[in-house]
């Protein structure tokens, strides 16, 4: 977990996250982050991803995933608007039958995306000779 501390030792913020699969795809899935209110639109949280998306670019994986609420509409729009998270190809969709509560949302690791579909590309030539 990340976590940040005022000068009085007092936790402010704080993010759970595990290097996991999903999909056949490897991430670094974002559980949790949370922010005291009073810190909240100070930039803390966005710092916070954008350490938790460095990790997950050092580590070689294809890319970050969360699950955001979609009666949450402050974190939604901290997700898609400010830092251009996706809705992921595995996010459910809602149905007559079936309606979801929340998304899933993904941001690539562009540089380790591009390096697997050239190696995808290159197998994919020397089965067609």
């Amino acid at each position: 977990a990340v976590v940040s501390t005022q000068s009085t030792g007092e936790p402010v913020a704080y993010s759970h996250f595990r290097y996991d699969m999903d999909h056949d795809d490897d991430v670094l899935y974002c559980y949790e982050i949370q922010t005291e209110q009073r810190m909240r639109r100070k930039g803390l949280g966005k710092f916070m991803m954008k350490v938790l998306e460095l990790m997950m670019i050092k580590s070689d994986l294809l890319k970050i995933m969360l699950t955001v609420f979609k009666h949450n509409e402050g974190a939604s729009k901290f997700f898609k608007d400010v830092l251009k998270y996706e809705i992921d190809e595995t996010c459910p969709y809602d149905t007559v039958y079936e309606q979801f509560d929340y998304e899933i949302l993904s941001r690539f690791n562009t540089k380790e995306k591009k390096k697997r579909e050239e190696k995808e590309s290159k197998a994919d030539e020397v089965t067609a000779e």
